[in-house]
């Protein structure tokens, strides 16, 4: 699964990022590809949703001053009404390191690492699949039902992003944290939704 992107990227990624946390994104692409299987009516170009899965944290490990050096170059692709919260600016700054650094151009790809954190009402199925793989990678494993909420989101892709859009929201609120914007409004979004539709650009 790994090896349809290029070694040196990989191996880049892997100097990048802590062991936990490289471990974790292999889990979330692993799991990404598991929704991708399973939603057959929604087909997605696996090379991208590699790129995406796999390097959605891969500003996660920068230090402050790094962080700072990458806001102060340029404009973000996409993101920044997340720059001014700190435990999410990785984001973001994770979809500029992608198209700076490894030349990643796709708006869906962009999007999705972008607002991996929060989800958006315009993420494209690639963006679902990381929303949804970054919470219920094997990882998680304090999660006792995450197999079962699995489960939902391969059968049930609509029902899967409204699972944990909740998952994370009540996560949020029991560290007596503030909802992000962009959150409230993609659970409102997807709570007005009958079916899932791809949005046309």
């Amino acid at each position: 699964m790994i090896d349809i992107l290029p070694p040196d990227a990989v191996q880049q990624l892997q100097q990048t990022l802590d062991p936990e946390r490289f471990t974790h994104s292999v889990g979330v692409m692993e799991t990404a590809f598991r929704l991708a299987d399973n939603w057959k009516m929604f087909p997605v170009d696996r090379v991208q949703l590699a790129w995406a899965s796999l390097f959605h944290d891969c500003a996660k490990n920068l230090s402050k001053d790094e962080r700072h050096r990458w806001l102060n170059n340029g404009p973000l692709p996409y993101g920044e009404e997340l720059v001014p919260y700190s435990k999410i600016v990785h984001a973001p700054l994770s979809a500029k390191i992608l198209q700076e650094v490894y030349g990643i151009h796709n708006r869906d790809v962009l999007m999705a690492v972008a607002y991996h954190p929060t989800g958006h009402p315009d993420l494209a199925p690639i963006g679902w699949m990381v929303y949804i793989a970054d919470y219920l990678e094997p990882g998680r494993s304090y999660f006792s039902k995450r197999e079962e909420y699995l489960h939902t989101a391969c059968a049930e892709p609509l029902e899967g992003l409204k699972l944990v859009t909740r998952l994370r929201m009540e996560a949020v609120r029991h560290k007596n944290k503030t909802q992000h914007p962009l959150a409230v409004k993609f659970q409102q979004y997807l709570e007005s939704l009958e079916s899932l539709q791809v949005q046309q650009t």
